[in-house]
């Protein structure tokens, strides 16, 4: 089955209908291919991913496997020896930023999953008070990989064209 935008314009009962239905049709081991701008809806729905820009495949994946590899993926840490912490992530290559703001207790880890960062800070006997993944959003991550793609593109992923 192929459908362009099923979502789109839908209360949200009918979007939660229809995406009920094309669960149930992959279920059987049908395919369902789907096409749309809706990509919060898309990570709801979709199990796997076909990008495509200019008329070339740009990437065939999960929106996992997207979103937690995209730029935007990180570890959100929180620990009374931060220093020390910062110090042995920075040595392994990974890059370290301030936390939220406001929170003086916590950092910004990329460049590394959380399991290693657990691992380091195990190996350097580093107290943990919090270790949690953030990915990006689809739509983040979708930005990020169609940038040099798009005829016209926003600010923050590039320049607007006139």
């Amino acid at each position: 089955m192929i459908l362009d935008e099923p979502a789109n314009g839908l209360d949200p009962e009918g979007v939660h209908w229809i995406r009920n239905f094309l669960s149930y049709l992959a279920d059987q081991g049908r395919t369902v291919f789907v096409s749309s701008h809706l990509l919060s809806e898309m990570a709801l729905m979709a199990s796997a991913l076909v990008i495509i820009g200019n008329g070339r495949l740009i990437a065939e994946t999960s929106v996992e496997e997207l979103t937690s590899n995209s730029a935007g993926a990180s570890v959100f840490v929180r620990s009374p020896n931060l220093t020390e912490l910062t110090a042995a992530l920075v040595s392994t290559g990974a890059r370290v930023s301030d936390g939220e703001a406001g929170d003086r207790d916590g950092i910004v880890v990329t460049g590394l999953e959380a399991t290693e960062v657990g691992h380091l800070a195990f190996e350097k006997n580093i107290e943990i008070h919090e270790l949690s993944p953030r990915t990006s959003t689809l739509e983040e991550a979708f930005l990020e990989l169609t940038a040099g793609f798009q005829e016209y593109q926003t600010e923050h992923h590039g320049e607007v064209a006139s």
